[in-house]
């Protein structure tokens, strides 16, 4: 299958146009005519990512987040951003990028981690009337819940080991929460004004933490990778009635608990 036909029926679902202003998403390192044969799914293109697409005979890695940001001076071996491009166009392996658009577009990962939890009924926190899309969704519990319950089936849910939370009292009822995968802590004042209970989200930072806690907000920072990490099964089921072979492949998370 080309590459630009794969491209084209995700970009159906998840339009480039969805992702945010400074995302830099879409085909980053190869051609567009290059027939694929062979797809490794990865949230991150680290160097061992790469190194297992070469040996796996891969012809194009997806990704969620873009490993090209700003803008390239120069490409040699002694920059690790630089190995990794030559090492993809030595080895004729296409990347391409599905970031912010995969998040915020109707039936993408926003609301994919939100149908894991058991929930479909949702308002989006950011929304853009004209593309119908936007980061973060707000919903509400079927009943009342202590959070340190609520906490415990979000554990089991999206099978998390440990997580973050922000809160003076674990026993708070809750009902009304935002979610946002990824980073997004950003948001959590536009989120404060909509007068929910719990805002959810990675990447937790120290200040806002406290500032949240002290506007009374609680906040759960259920990590980055760890809700995430199973970006590709919201691609695969677009790319289910291709011949392409898909394997999945990410390396430990960044962040480990001792």
């Amino acid at each position: 299958m080309i590459t630009r036909d794969i491209i084209n029926i995700l970009e159906k679902k998840f339009p480039k146009i969805n992702a945010e202003e400074w995302d830099n998403v879409g085909l980053l390192v190869g051609d567009y005519d290059k027939e694929v044969k062979k797809i490794q799914f990865s949230i991150d293109a680290s160097l061992e990512v790469i190194e297992n697409a070469i040996k796996e005979k891969v012809d194009m890695i997806i990704t969620h987040h873009p490993f090209i940001f700003k803008a390239i001076k120069s490409i040699n071996e002694q920059d690790i951003l630089s190995k990794k491009i030559r090492m993809l166009i030595r080895n004729d392996i296409n990347i391409y990028s599905i970031h912010t658009n995969l998040d915020s577009s109707v039936s993408g990962l926003n609301d994919y981690v939100l149908e894991k939890l058991g929930y479909t009924d949702y308002k989006i926190l950011d929304y853009d009337e004209e593309k119908n899309c936007g980061i973060g969704r707000i919903f509400k519990l079927d009943e009342e819940k202590d959070l340190k319950k609520f906490i415990e089936e979000l554990k089991l849910k999206l099978q998390i080991s440990n997580l973050r939370v922000i809160s003076n009292d674990l026993n708070k009822k809750i009902k009304k929460v935002a979610l946002i995968n990824g980073s997004a802590m950003s948001y959590w004042r536009k989120a404060k004004k909509e007068k929910i209970d719990l805002f959810i989200t990675g990447d937790v930072g120290y200040h806002d933490a406290l500032d949240a806690r002290e506007s009374g907000l609680a906040v759960i920072d259920f990590g980055h990778y760890e809700s995430e990490h199973f970006f590709h099964e919201v691609l695969i089921k677009e790319l289910k009635d291709t011949n392409l072979e898909f394997l999945v492949y990410n390396p430990e998370p960044v962040f480990k608990f001792c």
